[in-house]
Protein backbone atom coordinates (compact mmCIF):
# COMPACT_ATOMS: atom_id res chain seq x y z
CA UNK A 1 0.00 0.00 0.00
CA UNK A 2 1.25 2.94 0.97
CA UNK A 3 5.50 3.73 1.76
CA UNK A 4 6.77 3.82 4.97
CA UNK A 5 6.96 7.78 5.25
CA UNK A 6 2.94 7.73 3.85
CA UNK A 7 2.46 4.94 6.24
CA UNK A 8 3.75 6.76 9.25
CA UNK A 9 1.97 9.91 8.13
CA UNK A 10 -1.34 8.53 7.78
CA UNK A 11 -1.11 7.45 11.87
CA UNK A 12 0.27 10.27 12.70
CA UNK A 13 -2.61 12.35 11.62
CA UNK A 14 -5.48 10.30 11.89
CA UNK A 15 -4.44 8.92 15.60
CA UNK A 16 -4.90 12.69 16.36
CA UNK A 17 -8.02 14.39 14.38
CA UNK A 18 -11.69 12.94 14.78
CA UNK A 19 -14.61 14.26 13.24
CA UNK A 20 -17.59 12.76 11.80
CA UNK A 21 -16.59 13.05 7.97
CA UNK A 22 -13.28 11.44 8.58
CA UNK A 23 -12.56 7.81 8.01
CA UNK A 24 -11.56 6.35 11.37
CA UNK A 25 -8.20 4.55 12.02
CA UNK A 26 -8.65 1.45 14.05
CA UNK A 27 -5.28 0.22 13.79
CA UNK A 28 -2.08 -0.23 12.22
CA UNK A 29 1.00 -2.62 11.49
CA UNK A 30 4.70 -1.11 10.67
CA UNK A 31 5.41 -4.54 9.24
CA UNK A 32 4.33 -4.94 6.35
CA UNK A 33 2.65 -1.34 6.58
CA UNK A 34 -1.07 -2.18 7.21
CA UNK A 35 -3.88 0.26 7.90
CA UNK A 36 -7.05 -1.24 9.58
CA UNK A 37 -9.89 1.53 9.24
CA UNK A 38 -13.52 1.56 10.12
CA UNK A 39 -15.45 -0.57 7.62
CA UNK A 40 -17.33 1.76 5.30
CA UNK A 41 -19.66 -0.40 2.86
CA UNK A 42 -20.63 1.43 0.29
CA UNK A 43 -17.34 2.67 -1.62
CA UNK A 44 -16.26 5.47 -3.08
CA UNK A 45 -17.81 8.59 -4.30
CA UNK A 46 -15.72 7.70 -7.57
CA UNK A 47 -17.46 4.31 -7.97
CA UNK A 48 -21.00 6.12 -8.03
CA UNK A 49 -20.10 8.74 -10.42
CA UNK A 50 -18.73 6.76 -12.77
CA UNK A 51 -21.67 4.07 -13.12
CA UNK A 52 -24.39 5.21 -14.36
CA UNK A 53 -26.62 2.81 -12.96
CA UNK A 54 -24.94 3.41 -9.43
CA UNK A 55 -25.42 7.20 -10.20
CA UNK A 56 -29.25 6.91 -10.41
CA UNK A 57 -29.40 6.41 -6.85
CA UNK A 58 -27.51 8.99 -5.57
CA UNK A 59 -30.18 11.91 -6.33
CA UNK A 60 -29.21 15.70 -6.01
CA UNK A 61 -30.36 15.90 -2.85
CA UNK A 62 -27.88 13.29 -1.48
CA UNK A 63 -24.98 15.23 -3.80
CA UNK A 64 -25.21 18.45 -2.09
CA UNK A 65 -25.13 16.61 1.49
CA UNK A 66 -21.91 14.79 0.40
CA UNK A 67 -20.20 18.75 -0.65
CA UNK A 68 -21.50 20.16 2.63
CA UNK A 69 -19.59 17.42 4.28
CA UNK A 70 -16.55 17.58 2.66
CA UNK A 71 -16.71 21.31 3.11
CA UNK A 72 -17.14 20.68 7.13
CA UNK A 73 -14.06 18.09 6.91
CA UNK A 74 -11.39 20.15 5.21
CA UNK A 75 -12.72 23.42 7.26
CA UNK A 76 -11.43 21.51 10.23
CA UNK A 77 -8.50 20.04 9.07
CA UNK A 78 -7.46 23.91 8.01
CA UNK A 79 -8.63 25.36 11.00
CA UNK A 80 -6.52 22.38 13.20
CA UNK A 81 -4.01 23.97 15.73
CA UNK A 82 -1.10 24.46 15.87
CA UNK A 83 -0.80 23.16 12.50
CA UNK A 84 -3.42 23.35 10.12
CA UNK A 85 -3.43 20.44 7.57
CA UNK A 86 -3.47 20.08 3.90
CA UNK A 87 -5.10 17.01 2.65
CA UNK A 88 -3.23 17.61 -1.19
CA UNK A 89 -5.37 14.57 -2.49
CA UNK A 90 -9.16 15.37 -2.51
CA UNK A 91 -11.12 13.25 -5.01
CA UNK A 92 -13.79 11.30 -5.65
CA UNK A 93 -11.73 8.31 -5.08
CA UNK A 94 -10.73 9.09 -1.29
CA UNK A 95 -14.25 9.74 -0.83
CA UNK A 96 -15.80 6.89 0.96
CA UNK A 97 -19.64 6.78 1.51
CA UNK A 98 -21.23 4.66 4.54
CA UNK A 99 -24.44 3.13 4.76
CA UNK A 100 -26.48 6.21 4.82
CA UNK A 101 -24.29 7.53 2.22
CA UNK A 102 -22.50 10.07 4.77
CA UNK A 103 -19.37 10.76 3.06
CA UNK A 104 -16.20 9.97 4.98
CA UNK A 105 -12.75 11.63 3.44
CA UNK A 106 -9.33 9.21 3.33
CA UNK A 107 -5.98 8.98 2.17
CA UNK A 108 -3.87 11.06 4.39
CA UNK A 109 -0.52 9.38 3.21
CA UNK A 110 0.87 12.51 1.45
CA UNK A 111 -0.87 15.24 3.56
CA UNK A 112 0.72 18.43 4.51
CA UNK A 113 1.50 20.07 8.23
CA UNK A 114 1.82 24.08 7.80
CA UNK A 115 3.20 25.93 10.00
CA UNK A 116 1.52 29.55 11.00
CA UNK A 117 5.24 30.61 11.53
CA UNK A 118 5.85 30.46 7.44
CA UNK A 119 3.63 33.31 5.74
CA UNK A 120 3.50 34.31 2.35
CA UNK A 121 3.08 38.10 1.53
CA UNK A 122 -0.66 38.09 1.86
CA UNK A 123 -0.09 36.78 5.51
CA UNK A 124 -1.40 33.24 4.06
CA UNK A 125 0.75 30.33 5.71
CA UNK A 126 2.76 28.89 3.20
CA UNK A 127 4.70 25.40 2.45
CA UNK A 128 7.22 25.78 -0.18
CA UNK A 129 7.65 22.78 -1.43
CA UNK A 130 9.50 21.17 -4.49
CA UNK A 131 8.27 17.63 -3.37
CA UNK A 132 4.73 17.73 -5.67
CA UNK A 133 1.98 15.25 -4.90
CA UNK A 134 -1.86 14.79 -6.12
CA UNK A 135 -3.87 13.85 -8.72
CA UNK A 136 -3.96 15.57 -12.15
CA UNK A 137 -7.58 17.53 -12.72
CA UNK A 138 -7.70 18.04 -9.02
CA UNK A 139 -4.16 19.26 -7.75
CA UNK A 140 -4.23 23.28 -7.94
CA UNK A 141 -2.48 24.71 -10.98
CA UNK A 142 -1.10 27.54 -9.12
CA UNK A 143 1.61 25.30 -7.29
CA UNK A 144 3.58 24.61 -10.65
CA UNK A 145 4.85 27.88 -10.96
CA UNK A 146 4.83 29.16 -6.86
CA UNK A 147 5.81 25.83 -5.24
CA UNK A 148 3.33 27.44 -2.09
CA UNK A 149 1.27 25.03 -0.54
CA UNK A 150 -1.67 26.50 0.89
CA UNK A 151 -5.08 25.23 2.40
CA UNK A 152 -6.70 26.70 -0.94
CA UNK A 153 -4.80 23.85 -2.63
CA UNK A 154 -7.53 21.78 -0.83
CA UNK A 155 -10.15 24.24 -1.89
CA UNK A 156 -9.65 24.07 -5.44
CA UNK A 157 -9.99 20.17 -5.28
CA UNK A 158 -13.57 20.70 -3.53
CA UNK A 159 -14.69 22.71 -6.58
CA UNK A 160 -13.72 20.15 -8.80
CA UNK A 161 -15.25 17.83 -7.04
CA UNK A 162 -18.50 19.98 -6.65
CA UNK A 163 -18.55 20.69 -10.32
CA UNK A 164 -18.73 16.64 -10.59
CA UNK A 165 -21.41 16.15 -8.49
CA UNK A 166 -23.37 18.86 -10.26
CA UNK A 167 -22.02 17.08 -13.60
CA UNK A 168 -20.61 13.89 -13.75
CA UNK A 169 -18.17 15.11 -16.57
CA UNK A 170 -14.24 13.75 -16.03
CA UNK A 171 -12.23 16.36 -13.96
CA UNK A 172 -9.91 17.58 -16.85
CA UNK A 173 -11.44 20.68 -18.20
CA UNK A 174 -14.68 20.79 -16.28
CA UNK A 175 -14.14 23.92 -15.00
CA UNK A 176 -13.93 26.18 -18.56
CA UNK A 177 -16.78 23.57 -19.88
CA UNK A 178 -19.18 24.66 -17.56
CA UNK A 179 -18.08 28.34 -17.55
CA UNK A 180 -18.91 28.37 -20.84
CA UNK A 181 -22.00 26.84 -20.80
CA UNK A 182 -23.07 29.30 -18.09
CA UNK A 183 -21.97 31.86 -20.49
CA UNK A 184 -24.28 30.19 -23.26
CA UNK A 185 -27.15 30.05 -20.84
CA UNK A 186 -27.01 26.20 -21.41
CA UNK A 187 -25.85 24.92 -18.14
CA UNK A 188 -28.80 22.87 -17.78
CA UNK A 189 -28.06 20.73 -20.67
CA UNK A 190 -24.60 19.45 -18.87
CA UNK A 191 -26.33 18.77 -15.58
CA UNK A 192 -26.31 15.43 -14.36
CA UNK A 193 -30.22 14.16 -15.15
CA UNK A 194 -29.53 11.11 -13.38
CA UNK A 195 -29.54 13.11 -10.22
CA UNK A 196 -33.21 13.82 -10.95
CA UNK A 197 -34.22 17.45 -11.54
CA UNK A 198 -31.63 19.64 -10.12
CA UNK A 199 -33.75 22.90 -9.23
CA UNK A 200 -32.17 25.42 -12.06
CA UNK A 201 -30.99 28.63 -9.94
CA UNK A 202 -29.95 26.59 -7.17
CA UNK A 203 -27.49 24.13 -9.28
CA UNK A 204 -26.75 27.55 -10.65
CA UNK A 205 -25.34 29.07 -7.98
CA UNK A 206 -23.53 25.76 -6.71
CA UNK A 207 -21.79 25.96 -10.15
CA UNK A 208 -21.01 29.68 -9.49
CA UNK A 209 -20.02 28.89 -6.08
CA UNK A 210 -17.60 25.85 -7.49
CA UNK A 211 -16.20 28.16 -10.53
CA UNK A 212 -14.83 30.57 -7.55
CA UNK A 213 -13.26 27.58 -5.67
CA UNK A 214 -11.36 26.62 -9.14
CA UNK A 215 -9.95 30.01 -9.64
CA UNK A 216 -6.65 30.02 -11.07
CA UNK A 217 -5.31 32.58 -8.74
CA UNK A 218 -5.61 31.14 -5.13
CA UNK A 219 -6.21 34.75 -3.55
CA UNK A 220 -9.42 34.54 -5.35
CA UNK A 221 -10.87 31.01 -4.06
CA UNK A 222 -12.82 31.63 -1.12
CA UNK A 223 -12.59 30.87 2.26
CA UNK A 224 -14.12 27.20 3.12
CA UNK A 225 -14.77 27.48 6.67
CA UNK A 226 -16.78 30.59 6.29
CA UNK A 227 -18.17 31.84 2.74
CA UNK A 228 -18.41 28.22 1.55
CA UNK A 229 -19.67 26.51 4.28
CA UNK A 230 -22.10 29.55 4.87
CA UNK A 231 -23.86 28.90 1.03
CA UNK A 232 -23.79 25.04 1.74
CA UNK A 233 -25.68 25.49 4.86
CA UNK A 234 -28.15 27.96 3.59
CA UNK A 235 -28.74 25.41 0.16
CA UNK A 236 -28.86 22.35 1.86
CA UNK A 237 -31.93 24.49 3.85
CA UNK A 238 -33.91 24.99 1.29
CA UNK A 239 -33.39 22.01 -0.57
CA UNK A 240 -35.11 19.63 2.14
Amino acid sequence: MHSSQEFQQEVDVLSKVRHPNLITLMGACPKPCTLVYEYVPNGSLEDWLRSSTRAKQLPWQARIRIATELCSVLAFLHSCKPHSIVHGDVKPANILLDEHFGSKLSDFGICRLLSSGEQSSNNTTVLYTTDLKGTLGYMDPEILVTRELTTKFDVYSFGIILLQLLTRLHALGIANEVRMAISAGTLEDILDPLAGEWPYMLAKELAHLALRCCEMSRRNRPDLQSDVWTLLQSIGASSR
